[in-house]
């Protein structure tokens, strides 16, 4: 991503003048995503969004101005996406509904005129972006890169690197043609990407792949660690789960003292097997899943 450069000409200070932004944005994103950015104009954004000429001057000096504010849009729609996906109750689902919840955000992202004009533009005129670059893609990649290893902690960094550059690259030249075509044929490769995400990655994150390797992982773990019986339930359950909670080893060994598993998670956070996540009453315990890589 490159560093963000305000394309406002003004900042909004009152609600009206933020809520007036919107609906120019709102415009513009409609009349890129119908005639183009080429043919459109600002008198045209303006007419859509039914404000004078005058007033979409205040905020922007031409329609690249604008162009560039929907950039941030997009990236911050993508962000929210991203940050839905990588939760521990999206990765443990089973193998084809995960597939299907990633397929779905992304569809949903693109039913937005904003993301559709943005990315079709990114591939055809690069050169009018501010916002936006090629390490915008390394950083899906590097997202999609965590879910996969989220979702196996025994894949090896250079194999989810791999997996999700594949995936992103080529799930990216399909939702390009996708745009280009009409609804109904948009469905069907949006379909056609789910099927091939599911062949491509089903040996690698598929369940019965999981199921395998966290059995594999944790005699590892427990010669290298030094862990206990209790210590090696609980890993095994965040390994399948991505997190816990002290109420959830509660659950698994119920009758160990709340003491007892309390020491027993802190000596695997000394270890740096757990990162702690939230505050004291709501209390997580994620995968550190760099040293899961043996």
């Amino acid at each position: 991503m490159k560093s963000d450069r305000n394309p406002l000409r003004r900042q909004p200070q009152q609600k009206r003048s933020q809520e007036r932004v919107e609906k120019i944005l709102d415009a513009a994103a409609a009349v890129f995503d119908e005639i183009g950015f080429e043919a459109a104009t600002t008198h045209a954004i303006a007419a859509r969004a039914d404000t004078a000429i005058g007033s979409l001057y205040q905020f922007f000096p031409d329609k690249l101005a604008i162009f560039n504010a929907l950039e941030l849009r997009h990236v911050d729609r993508v962000y929210v996406m991203w940050d839905k996906l990588l939760r521990p109750e999206i990765v443990r689902l089973p193998f084809p509904d995960f597939i299907h919840r990633i397929i779905v955000h992304v569809q949903q992202l693109f039913e937005q005129p904003t993301s559709r004009i943005i990315f079709v533009q990114f591939f055809t005129s690069p050169t009018i972006f501010k916002n936006i670059d090629d390490s915008f893609t390394q950083e899906a990649i590097q997202v999609m890169a965590k879910l996969l290893k989220m979702r196996n902690p025994a894949l090896v960094e250079r194999r989810s690197e791999i997996l999700a550059e594949i995936c992103v690259n080529a799930t990216n030249a399909l939702i390009l043609l996708a745009l280009r075509k009409n609804k109904l044929h948009d469905r069907e490769i949006v379909g056609e990407i789910e099927a091939l995400m599911k062949a491509y990655l089903e040996a690698d994150i598929g369940d019965r792949a999981i199921d395998n390797n966290s059995t594999d992982l944790l005699p590892k773990l427990t010669e290298v660690y030094q862990l206990n019986h209790r210590q090696c339930l609980i890993l095994k359950y965040a390994i399948d789960n991505g997190s816990l909670t002290i109420d959830n080893c509660e659950i698994i060994l119920s009758r160990v003292s709340r003491r007892t598993l309390q020491r027993d998670i802190s000596k695997m956070v000394k270890q740096n097997l757990l990162i702690p996540t939230g505050n004291t009453n709501n209390r997580r315990y994620e995968l550190n899943f760099q040293k899961l890589d043996l």
